[in-house]
């Protein structure tokens, strides 16, 4: 089967032979190495080895392009996070006066804001802009006289590092008078950025949510579509004849449409091959999250038993970049999805796609619905090598007044397209914003 998710590995330094390459790695095992340079490793264990180190020293190269930053220091002076009803914000300020501001997760923040105002806005206070990368590694290491925040890992800590970060980079990228593509990743790849639409749905009736899916393709234009299968970390007689029915006929109902699957941890092994075949049968381009997400080899076995006929993506709730690293080194899946909020940010994000390039993998972004949060997936595929055909898309909240003074955060034809204004380019409703109260 065709693997649209299969991409060319861009292999940095192409010029270094094979043990220069592996020795540049200092993060690569000194036993690997050794075996390597010895000439005692087999051809396996070196091509092992060598993958290793291609990944990890991808995801160790900044994820910010310091020379496309403003060559003027700029000092955190106030971190501020405001909420105006459902909707929140950070705004960071500098004390040149350069403000960044972007619409955070709400729905997570609501409830672990302690953890923002207490333990990570104040790590940045006092920081240059420009040294975010650093900043990021002392919020989770601790500094000075603050402590590390390393045993809060998980949404609470990382959607409060990812929307803090969003604000930087908003600041960044306004200070240097440039799109935050510009100053990300590969700098800006392209703007125009194909979507596919997810569904929110799970065990409504199956003519229920192709009609779900008949109003979204009138109003967006999508061109590829992804439900739900399942009940959510569990499986029932119910869903399972939900998902005996729904799968071919969504593929009947839209013929000339790409086609995902997400399971959300659903099924146990035997399930999630079964469902799996009907997924490839019915030319479904990708099966996400068939088994719960932290079973890896359960995860593995499925995607081994299924290869060649459908892709299996996961990442969705990973938290750890060394964990996503290992998975990409040992293939648990063919395509990882780093959320934007979940895993802590579009830098960390972009470490993982990069190290999934380096060996022929593409990475596409996981997002949840908060927000502006389709709109930072378009982001990450604007100023990445290797996104995929198609990104998440699930809307635009209607109580956010925000607007881009170029480009668009509708999807129209399918298509998403990524401002070029300065920072992220979003123009937030200025009497809104003032009516905020500062948490």
């Amino acid at each position: 089967m065709s693997n649209p998710h299969q991409v060319t590995p861009q292999i940095i330094e192409n010029d270094m032979n094979r043990r220069h390459f592996l020795a540049s790695v200092p993060v690569l095992t000194a036993g690997c190495a050794a075996l390597v340079a010895s000439g005692s490793a087999s051809a396996l264990n070196q091509d092992s080895c060598e993958r290793k180190a291609r990944i990890l020293s991808a995801a160790a190269l900044p994820a910010i392009r310091s020379d496309q930053l403003s060559t003027d220091a700029l000092i955190i002076e106030s971190v501020e996070l405001l909420r105006n009803n459902r909707q929140w914000l950070v705004r960071v300020r500098t004390k040149c006066g350069v403000e960044g501001l972007a619409v955070a997760h709400g729905g997570v923040l609501a409830q672990t804001y302690p953890i923002f105002t207490g333990s990570v806005a104040r790590h940045a206070v006092g920081t240059d802009a420009r040294d975010w990368e650093n900043t990021l590694n002392t919020i989770y290491n601790g500094r000075g006289g603050f402590g590390p925040n390393y045993k809060w890992q998980g949404l609470a800590l990382w959607v409060s590092v990812a929307s803090l970060e969003l604000a930087v980079l908003d600041l960044l990228g306004k200070a240097a008078g440039k799109p935050v593509t510009d100053i990300l990743g590969e700098g800006t790849l392209r703007r125009e950025i194909d979507v596919y639409h997810a569904s929110s749905n799970r065990g409504n009736a199956p003519e229920a949510e192709i009609e779900v899916f008949r109003r979204f393709i009138d109003e967006f234009g999508t061109k590829a579509i992804k439900y739900r299968l399942g009940a959510r970390m569990r499986q029932t007689e119910q869903s399972d004849a939900r998902d005996r029915e729904l799968i071919p006929l969504m593929r009947d109902s839209f013929p000339n449409h790409t086609l995902y699957a997400d399971a959300n941890g659903s099924y146990d092994y035997e399930s999630s091959v079964r469902f799996g075949k009907m997924l490839s049968e019915t030319g479904h381009s990708f099966f996400e999250e068939p088994v719960p997400f932290d079973h890896y080899d359960e995860t593995l076995a499925v995607r081994k038993a299924l290869e060649d006929t459908m892709v299996i993506a996961g990442g969705e709730q990973e938290i750890s970049l060394r964990h996503f690293l290992w998975q990409i080194e040992h293939r648990i899946v063919d395509l990882p999805q780093p959320d934007i909020f979940y895993f802590g940010g579009l830098t960390r994000s972009i470490r993982v796609a990069r190290a999934a390039h380096a060996v022929g993998m593409a990475c596409t972004a996981h997002i949840s619905g908060w927000g502006l949060g389709s709109y930072y997936a378009a982001v990450f595929a604007a100023c990445t090598h290797n996104p995929g055909p198609y990104q998440e898309y699930k809307g635009f909240e209607r109580d956010l007044p925000a607007a881009a003074s170029s480009g668009r955060l509708i999807a129209k034809n399918g298509v998403l397209v990524v401002p070029d204004g300065p920072g992220l380019g979003v123009d937030l409703d200025p009497a809104w914003v003032k009516d905020c109260e500062i948490v």
